[in-house]
């Protein structure tokens, strides 16, 4: 095999796995040294519970390996003892009961010694200088990622019960410490992507973490795809809303060339709730001109607000999508729409037929309200998903929902081709 070409060599390397690899490597120096590019795969994962910031850190002192990592996520999930127990218990209902005790018992111990390793590990903000110095080495990294709703553990029976909200946990004060953490490294990388969910709003609020972040946001210039889910606290007050909304206005302006943006709020405390917003607050004046994918959840505006956010992108705004899963149980109807307290969805849609000429793609999903309370033109609409993020189509449901929904692809043929605004009747979506 040492004399065949080095295309060859790759090609055979691309049909190994990560065990094959490393035994291919052994059997002479020049596999060896072809086969550094494929140690290690373009995506690195760091857990709380096994020392990924120290395997992270040798990356990237390593100077082949350094420029494999191209994204990397950081997951700070952790569970819920409490009601993950009752929750996996019940998802197992249906098992004979001695097969359902020991496969419950076989996934809490694997639990309880992954959480005793977590323990013996300092926090992850306490390592803030190593996560930067690694960061700030690896050349190829382009994407991050910060998520609190992901199973860190590669057990089967927790991975189910993280589909459940309130099967997870998080300490608001220690989230912002990592996010503080994590938005220091990346000012010495040059990343295209971000996505975090479950940032804590009050972290643009408070003066340091405030400032910080203003300071450190600079460098998101160079993102073209922004994926943001914030949690508001339980009780914010009048004027720590606005703080906290005028410094989310800051950063996503810093993020000027954009092309996709995604831009969701989930009140754990209040599941179905809506967070007021205001566009003219949150961005003032401000364009992105290169805006392409836009995705708006969660959120409670006025008719005149939206539409003029979206007008203002018309030059280049593609895709729209308006609502999202929210934060239902699994089989539970989408709860993430979108709710406007002055105006109509009709009067809307209306309005922006003809003035979203490079519009491609138009979906809505979750909860939709409009109007007021006992009118007869207020707006009760629930949508399933036809497409997933990506825009792939969603071919069957895995459950018929409980109460009636609709699809929106009526509405989206309105919007893109013109006609008769449609008649929205709530139908049973296909099995």
């Amino acid at each position: 095999m040492d004399f065949l070409p080095v295309e060859l060599l790759r090609l055979i390397f691309e049909c190994c796995d990560a065990a094959s690899t490393r035994a291919l490597r052994l059997a002479s120096a020049r596999l060896a040294d072809v086969g550094y590019d494929y140690l290690l795969g373009p995506r690195f994962t760091a857990v709380e519970w096994k020392d990924d910031i120290k395997r992270l850190h040798n990356i990237a002192g390593h100077d082949r390996l350094r420029a494999s990592i191209k994204t990397i996520t950081f997951n700070f999930s952790k569970v819920d003892e409490y009601n993950a127990r009752h929750a996996s218990f019940f998802q197992h209902w249906l098992q004979e009961p001695e097969e359902r005790s020991i496969a419950l018992q076989d996934a809490w111990i694997k639990y309880y010694e992954l959480e005793k390793q977590s323990r013996s590990l300092p926090p992850f903000h306490a390592r803030a200088t190593v996560v930067e110095e690694s960061i700030k080495r690896l050349s190829g990294l382009r994407g991050l990622e910060i998520t609190y709703t992901q199973c860190p553990y590669d057990i089967e029976m927790l991975k189910d019960v993280f589909l459940v909200r309130n099967c997870r946990k998080r300490d608001r004060g220690q989230a912002c410490k990592n996010m503080n953490a994590i938005v220091s490294a990346i000012r010495h990388a040059r990343l295209s992507s971000l996505s975090i969910d479950q940032l804590p709003l009050e972290i643009f609020r408070l003066a340091d973490d405030r400032r910080h972040w203003f300071d450190c946001a600079r460098s998101f210039a160079s993102l073209s795809s922004l994926d943001l889910v914030l949690d508001p606290p339980t009780n914010l007050l009048p004027t720590a809303r606005f703080r906290a909304v005028n410094g989310l206005g800051h950063v996503l302006q810093f993020s000027h060339n954009l092309t996709h943006l995604s831009l969701g709020f989930h009140t754990y405390h209040a599941p179905a709730e809506k967070f007021m917003i205001s566009f003219r607050e949150l961005f003032g004046e401000f364009t992105y001109e290169k805006l392409t994918d836009l995705r708006l959840e969660g959120i409670r505006c006025s008719e005149d607000d939206l539409r003029a956010f979206l007008v203002r992108h018309s030059a280049t705004l593609e895709r729209l999508r308006l609502g999202g899963r929210g934060l239902a149980k699994p089989y539970e109807l989408s709860i993430g729409g979108v709710h406007l307290h002055e105006g109509s969805f009709r009067s809307l849609l209306t309005s922006l037929r003809g003035k979203l000429p490079k519009l491609q793609r138009f979906h809505m999903e979750g909860d939709m309200e409009a109007g007021e309370i006992g009118t007869s033109s207020r707006e009760l609409l629930k949508f399933h998903p036809v497409t997933d993020d990506n825009w792939v189509d969603i071919v069957s449901q895995r459950r018929r929902p409980l109460r009636k929904t609709i699809d929106c692809l009526a509405l989206e043929r309105f919007l893109l081709q013109g006609g008769k605004y449609p008649r929205l009747d709530a139908t049973e979506p296909d099995e």
